[in-house]
């Protein structure tokens, strides 16, 4: 099935996706939609889009595409979005979903009402790495899955003129950042029984940084760290009771999964005495211990190179929906990204009501 897409936004993510496009089998950017024909114009003509659209509101059911792909401010996510599905066109909107779980709800509720299909843009779940480690994870490769913990974390100078420290327009470090392992997190384990954060917000009103704990139905425990003003780890790892499993790679778009196997421990009822335990204690085993982890991190590397620059996965599998005749896609269903944003809200509460 050959899909024609719309670009609602020019801004860098944007220019990103277009360029993964292109590696999607029986896709083509069709149109831009922009606030300004200038632009629109020049972004179209970046990429090689033949039409143009000036202002947001300009599109109808005959518009020339069969998909928009929204990656405006989240703030505009819900108007934009609607907008194109009541003039029955499917939509991929950029993550986070919405400002809101209130927004989430509505877009949702359109996509139902008039039976078009919808799904949030959150990339990395379409990545051969991803899979692989949700793979993993459920098939017990690691034994019973007890921990996890992702993490995306950059430094950036503060600036109101910035979608990510402006609050009007849906910034602050859970949208921008946060969203990514809130998200793959609800993918491997359902939605948090249990949501605590602690956070900083900063002086144009969004929060910069958060600390987050949640709990899953199965038991599983996990962490969470986001900041817009501190540099980070950036990854994922899973822990269970026969190993870990972790990204190769940052979180937003991982090339490998590392797995670590190990036996769970039998204390035994010795004092620590012994000859080999001493031994182990002594100072020239140890900086060979230091040694060794400086040159190796442990475990097997299992290889998954994403082709192009990652974004076609989400945009094949927006085609494959819409050829099985689908009004959401099974791996991002419309309840999993309202959940998402119900946990994000819960977070915000949290920390907004710490103060400063």
């Amino acid at each position: 099935m050959n899909t024609r897409w719309a670009i609602f936004g020019t801004g860098g993510i944007s220019a990103k996706f277009v360029s993964g496009l292109r590696h999607a089998k029986g896709a083509k950017p069709q149109l831009v939609v922009s606030r300004s024909a200038e632009s629109g114009r020049r972004f179209a003509d970046a990429f090689g889009i033949p039409e143009v659209a000036e202002g947001y509101d300009s599109v109808t059911a005959a518009s020339p595409f069969d998909v928009a792909y929204i990656a405006t401010p989240p703030s505009e996510h819900a108007r934009h979005a609607i907008a194109c599905i009541e003039a029955g066109k499917a939509v991929l909107i950029e993550k986070p979903f919405a400002s809101s779980v209130a927004e989430a709800r509505r877009i949702a509720d359109a996509a139902r009402a008039q039976g078009v299909f919808c799904m949030e843009a959150m990339w990395t779940r379409f990545n051969p790495a991803a899979r692989r480690l949700r793979d993993l994870v459920r098939d017990g490769a690691i034994g019973e899955a007890r921990q996890a913990h992702g993490a995306f974390c950059f430094t950036n100078e503060p600036d109101a003129a910035n979608t990510s420290f402006d609050p009007q327009r849906g910034g602050g470090a859970l949208a921008q950042l946060g969203v990514y392992p809130i998200s793959l997190l609800h993918w491997l384990f359902g939605a948090p029984e249990a949501v605590e954060a602690f956070g900083r917000i900063g002086d144009t009103g969004v929060e910069e940084d958060a600390a987050i704990s949640l709990r899953f139905a199965g038991g599983v425990v996990a962490t969470v760290n986001t900041s817009l003003r501190a540099l980070g780890d950036n990854g994922l790892r899973i822990g269970g009771t026969h190993g870990s499993v972790a990204f190769e790679g940052p979180i937003f778009r991982p090339f490998g999964v590392r797995l670590q196997r190990m036996t769970p421990r039998r204390k035994g009822s010795g004092s620590g005495l012994g000859r080999k335990a001493l031994l182990r204690e002594q100072g020239l085993p140890q900086k060979l211990s230091q040694l060794h982890g400086l040159l190796t991190r442990g475990g097997k590397v299992d290889r998954q190179l994403f082709a192009g620059n990652g974004y076609h996965y989400q945009v094949e599998e927006v085609g494959r929906c819409l050829a099985a005749g689908l009004q959401e896609s099974p791996e991002m269903t419309l309840a999993d990204s309202i959940a998402v944003m119900e946990t994000m809200d819960t977070v915000r509460e949290r920390i907004g009501g710490q103060g400063k």
